[in-house]
């Protein structure tokens, strides 16, 4: 009896035990409104005592004929079984409100001795569908709800499971193509090789570290970038002039690591890959309730853009964490590449 119990979805009794609850209260004062006060007594009679034939039909009905029958197409005797039901608790529904209800609480409401007739037995099972058609409606609508929220719940999962890979493999893709592109500058300028290490070892010492966690503070992210455009700086000399602007307080805020090194990083592998002078500049502007990134890189001869494979999970990081309350917006001409990003709290 106990496992019998346990399985038993308490809540879901509440709801039910809820809904019959109102229905009672409601129909009684229906029933009775503008009536002396005796009627809400005898109504509130009638539907506690014929609850159980109520119940018992709306409960067949929603739990057993329609999954049974109308779900697997079987229409014909969904509604033979259908009208069966309704001529039985129909029966029942009379011969229990005239017998132990107004017989007993009010005899002026007793039925002629021929009342179970086919015409009030039908008249009388329609009139009674109205809670099964309430019920049912409730039942579907709140099907349906829970469904579109299990269907929000998984999509969550999936982002947040998406999001974790991401954050595991982002680090790593960053330091190797980092270590390439300082590779290749140290086989052309090999004196800036001692330098450009401790650099990097720096940078990597702090690098590791933050990514582990799912927000760190702004001030953090800022060195972050500083310390990897420095490395860059360095790397590239005259064929890179870095502008970092950083104003505003930027104690408040909390970003996901490693927000914008990404897209940072595609760009700078075009100033790798071709001749070109650039100039780049790094925004980062911390107002109340407010906070702007914006990068842009530029030349005066045109270059040719990678394919940014960052874009669309960055979308992904920046609706699970900031939900309504961003703008990322991407400007890209034959010199000229802007990325801009807006968050609001």
């Amino acid at each position: 009896m106990k496992s019998v119990l346990a399985h038993i979805d308490r809540k879901e009794v509440i709801l039910h035990c809820l809904f019959w609850l109102a229905w009672i209260v409601s129909f009684v004062f229906i029933q009775s409104l503008g009536l002396p006060s005796r009627e809400y007594f005898v109504w509130f009679m009638y539907y506690v005592i014929t609850l159980p034939v109520f119940v018992c039909h709306t409960y067949l009905i929603a739990y057993w004929l329609v999954p049974n029958y109308f779900f697997k197409g079987k229409y014909l005797l969904f509604l033979l079984i259908g009208f069966a039901l309704l001529v039985i608790f129909s029966i029942i529904e009379l011969v229990v409100s005239n017998n132990l209800v107004f017989n007993v609480f009010d005899p002026s409401k007793v039925f002629p001795p021929d009342y179970l007739n086919l015409k009030n037995i039908l008249i009388s099972g329609l009139g009674n569908h109205y809670i099964i058609f309430v019920f049912l409606a409730i039942k579907a609508g709140r099907s349906w709800y829970l469904s579109e929220r299990r269907k929000e719940e998984l999509l969550i999962s999936k982002t947040e499971t998406d999001l974790e890979i991401y954050q595991y493999q982002l680090q790593p893709k960053l330091i190797y193509s980092l270590i390439s592109e300082v590779e290749n500058t140290v086989s052309e300028t090999p004196e800036k090789a001692p330098d450009l290490i401790i650099k990097l070892s720096g940078f990597l010492n702090r690098f590791l570290f933050e990514g582990k966690e799912t927000m760190i503070p702004l001030q953090l992210e800022v060195k972050l970038i500083e310390e990897f455009l420095d490395i860059h700086r360095f790397a590239l000399s005259e064929r890179l002039k870095i502008n970092c602007v950083v104003t505003g307080n930027l104690k408040p805020f909390v970003v996901p690591p490693l927000l914008l090194l990404p897209f940072i990083n595609d760009l700078l592998k075009i100033v790798y890959e071709c001749n070109n002078l650039f100039e780049t500049t790094v925004l980062i502007k911390a107002e109340r309730k407010y906070l702007l990134f914006s990068f842009t890189i530029w030349s005066e001869n045109s270059f040719r853009l990678s394919d940014n494979d960052n874009m669309e999970i960055t979308k992904q990081r920046l609706n699970y964490r900031f939900r309504g309350k961003h703008r990322l917006i991407e400007n890209i001409d034959d010199n000229f590449r802007e990325i801009s990003l807006e968050i609001y709290s």
